[in-house]
């Protein structure tokens, strides 16, 4: 099912739109008519998961707040353009992706795993030592996927999304998510060989 994108002045969907709650839809048509408390509690609203979903791909929570913090403001300032009819969280989700991957592309950042920090519970401390090596090695091999692979792993399995709002946000049929998603667990199965 296609969602309102900004591809141009005026993006004409050619399914049936799945509705948002009533709330939703209030909210958006006082958004759209200017009312910027309206807009607000859109934020309020999807601000927690766009801020975890922008992190899962840059590893930096200055970083994450930044790009959602834009993404917000391109939504506001595009919401005149929003079509009603349908739901808001797959038009922000893509404009937070779309401006996260601009971003990761234009800087050329490479994915950092703030996981690795983490201690692992374990008393014995070559135990421990394994499991951060594996860890990096893990993330590391998922920071070097091609993006088109690592976007949809990343929501796949660090998000828990499901295949259909993968493909809704990216714009992708779910065959070409599935088959993405297959190729990504294999290139990290390939270089994670000596591991497994």
């Amino acid at each position: 099912m296609p969602i309102p994108v900004l591809r141009d002045e005026e993006a004409k969907p050619q399914a049936e739109p799945t509705q948002p709650p009533e709330d939703e839809k209030k909210l958006l048509a006082e958004a759209k008519n200017g009312n910027t408390d309206a807009f607000g509690k859109l934020v309020q609203r999807y601000q927690r998961r766009v801020y975890t979903v922008i992190y899962r791909f840059v590893r930096n929570h200055t970083e994450a707040d930044d790009l959602a913090q834009e993404a917000f403001i391109r939504a506001f300032k595009a919401i005149g353009r929003f079509d009603l009819r349908y739901p808001f969280s797959p038009w922000i989700y893509r404009i937070a992706i779309n401006l996260t991957l601009n971003h990761l592309k234009k800087r050329r950042l490479p994915m950092v795993d703030a996981d690795l920090e983490r201690k692992p519970s374990a008393d014995n401390p070559v135990s421990v030592l394994e499991q951060v090596e594996t860890r990096r090695k893990v993330h590391a091999a998922i920071a070097r996927l091609p993006l088109k692979l690592r976007q949809v792993l990343v929501l796949r399995v660090y998000e828990d999304w499901p295949y259909s709002q993968i493909a809704q946000v990216l714009d992708i049929p779910i065959g070409t998510v599935m088959s993405r998603l297959a190729r990504a667990r294999q290139a990290v199965k390939e270089e994670l060989k000596e591991l497994l």
